[in-house]
C-alpha cells in the first residue's frame, strides 16, 4: 500500500443498530461521523484524494448488536459466518449514511482502512468483508496482527486489546476455529463473554454499564452491590485479573470478604440454595451429577470459578441470578466504609493509561516516531523527546478510569450524566518527510455528572 501524504485515526465508533437497537451507543445524534468524512473530503487533501482514513478497531458493535443471532451457549466459541452476517445486516440497516458515506469519501482516490479490534473480531470472516465493501466501497482491511504500521515504521498503530488479557485472543492471527459440533466459529475473549453473556442483560437495567472499560473494571462497581450473585460476578472478574498479574488494564480488588467461601458455606448448609444450585450445575455440565458430586466438584476456589464462567456462558442471569442471592448471609454488609475497602485498587497495578503509555515507550526505542492506540476509551496524548503517543478515546459516552471509584451501580441509569469527546488523530507527512501529528476533538459534550 502506497502511504498517503495524510493519514486521519479514529477508534472505537461502536456502530449498532440505530435508532431501533436500544443498545447503540454510537454518538449519532448530529450524524457526526458522516460530518466527519465530508469536512475531510472537502479539504484540499480530500478533493486531491491524499487521505487514508484509518478506523482502527471496534468500528462495528458486533458484541452487543442483534444478540439473538448468537444462539451458542459456550465460553469458548463466538459467532459462525452466517451470525455474524445477520448481526453485520442490522449494523448496516441501522446506519446505512455511515457506509455509504464511506463510498463517496472514496471517490477521489482516498483510502479507508478498517481494523479489528476485540468487539468486531468478526471482520475476519471473508462475507462479512465482501458485504462491507458491497455498501462501503473498496475499503481494506486490517486483521491478523496485534500492530500495523505507516511511513515506514515512523507511524505505529494497533488497537491495544491485545495488551488486556481480559480482551486479549490466544489466535489473533487467524480467530477461526473449529467448533467440537464441526462448524466454524470465532474465539471467544473473556470480555466478549461477560459483555454478552452478562454486561448486555445488565444494560437493560443500567444503559451505562456496557460503557465501563475495559470489561473488569465493572468489577469495582460490583463489589459495591449487596447481592450475592452480583458480587459473584465480581468474584469472577476479580479471580481473572488476580490470575494474569500483567493486566495492567484491568485492576484487582483488595477485599477481606471471601465470596467462593460464603458460596461453599450457604451451599453445605441451605437445603434449598443447593438444590437450585445442583440444577444449575446439571444444566451446565451432567445432568445426572448429584448434591454430592457438585459439592466435590465446587469444593476449591478453581472449581468453584471455572463453574461460575461456564454458567455465564450458558445460562441467562435471569434464572441464576435469583439462586445466588437467596444465600447472601443476613449478616454480610457492604456499604459505606466496607464498600470503599472493596473498591480499592491493588497497590501493585497501573491504570489503563500509563500502561499503554509504556507499551508505546517501547516502540519510540524500536524507532517509531507516532504510535497510536485506542480500546481503553480514554482520550490521551503524550509527547517524549519528540515521539508522540496518541489515544483519540471513543464515539460514546465514557467514563474517566480515575472516577470510577465514586460510581455505583445505581449511577449508571442514565447515560446523560456522562460526557463524551470525538476526537481523531491527524498525520502528515510533509515534503521533508517529517511527520506532524495531534489529536483535534470534533464534537463534545459534557455529563452533568462524572464530566471529562
Amino acid at each position: 500500500m502506497t502511504d498517503k501524504p495524510v493519514i486521519v485515526i479514529v477508534s472505537d465508533l461502536h456502530v449498532g443498530g440505530g435508532a431501533a437497537d436500544p443498545g447503540d451507543d454510537h454518538v449519532y445524534d448530529h450524524q457526526q461521523f458522516v460530518m466527519l468524512l465530508e469536512k475531510m473530503a472537502s479539504e484540499e487533501a480530500g478533493r486531491q484524494g491524499k487521505v487514508e482514513l484509518i478506523i482502527n478497531g471496534d468500528f462495528l458493535e458486533f458484541g452487543q448488536v442483534l444478540p439473538q443471532a448468537y444462539a451458542l451457549g459456550s465460553a469458548y466459541y463466538w459467532c459462525s459466518e452466517n451470525e455474524s452476517l445477520q448481526k453485520l445486516e442490522a449494523i448496516i440497516s441501522g446506519h446505512p449514511e455511515i457506509f455509504k458515506a464511506l463510498e463517496k469519501f472514496q471517490e477521489p482516490a482516498n483510502l479507508v482502512t478498517i481494523a479489528a479490534g476485540n468487539h468486531d473480531v468478526d471482520l475476519y470472516w471473508p462475507g462479512v468483508q465482501n458485504r462491507i465493501r458491497s455498501v462501503a466501497g473498496q475499503v481494506s482491511f486490517e486483521v491478523g496482527h496485534e500492530t500495523y504500521s505507516r511511513y515506514n515504521g515512523r507511524l505505529l498503530i494497533g488497537h491495544g486489546h491485545m495488551y488486556d488479557p481480559a480482551n486479549r485472543f490466544n489466535h489473533w492471527d487467524k480467530p477461526i476455529l473449529p467448533e467440537p459440533s464441526g462448524d466454524d466459529r470465532l474465539e471467544m475473549c473473556p470480555g466478549t463473554l461477560f459483555m454478552t453473556k452478562f454486561v448486555n442483560w445488565l444494560e437493560n437495567l443500567y444503559p451505562f454499564a456496557d460503557n465501563i472499560k475495559p470489561v473488569t473494571a465493572l468489577s469495582r462497581v460490583l463489589w459495591k452491590e449487596s447481592k450475592l450473585g452480583l458480587l459473584a460476578v465480581a468474584w469472577v472478574l476479580s479471580e481473572f485479573m488476580a490470575r494474569h498479574p500483567s493486566a495492567a488494564l484491568g485492576t484487582s480488588e483488595d477485599t477481606s470478604i471471601d465470596i467462593a467461601d460464603i458460596i461453599h458455606q450457604t451451599f453445605n448448609v441451605d437445603d434449598s440454595f443447593r438444590m437450585k444450585f445442583v440444577a444449575l450445575y446439571n444444566e451446565v455440565y451432567d445432568q445426572s451429577a448429584t448434591a454430592e458430586v457438585v459439592g466435590q466438584a465446587i469444593s476449591t476456589d478453581e472449581g468453584l470459578w471455572e463453574f461460575l464462567k461456564d454458567m455465564i456462558g450458558k445460562i441467562h442471569p435471569e434464572r441464576w441470578l435469583p439462586v445466588f442471592d437467596m444465600g447472601l448471609p443476613e449478616t454480610l454488609s457492604i456499604e459505606g466504609e466496607d464498600a470503599e475497602t472493596l473498591a480499592i485498587i491493588h497497590s501493585g497495578m497501573k491504570n489503563e493509561k500509563e500502561f499503554l503509555r509504556e507499551t508505546a515507550r517501547t516502540f519510540f526505542l524500536d524507532g517509531a516516531e507516532v504510535v497510536v492506540f485506542g480500546h481503553t476509551h480514554q482520550p490521551d496524548k503524550l509527547e517524549e523527546n519528540g515521539k508522540r503517543y496518541f489515544n483519540p478515546g471513543s464515539w460514546t459516552r465514557y467514563l474517566q478510569m480515575e472516577k470510577l471509584k465514586n460510581v455505583t451501580l445505581n449511577d449508571l441509569k442514565d447515560e446523560e450524566d456522562f460526557p463524551y469527546e470525538l476526537n481523531f488523530i491527524r498525520i502528515e507527512q510533509s515534503a521533508d518527510n517529517t511527520l506532524a501529528a495531534d489529536l483535534y476533538p470534533f464534537d463534545k459534550q459534557d455529563g452533568n455528572r462524572f464530566k471529562a
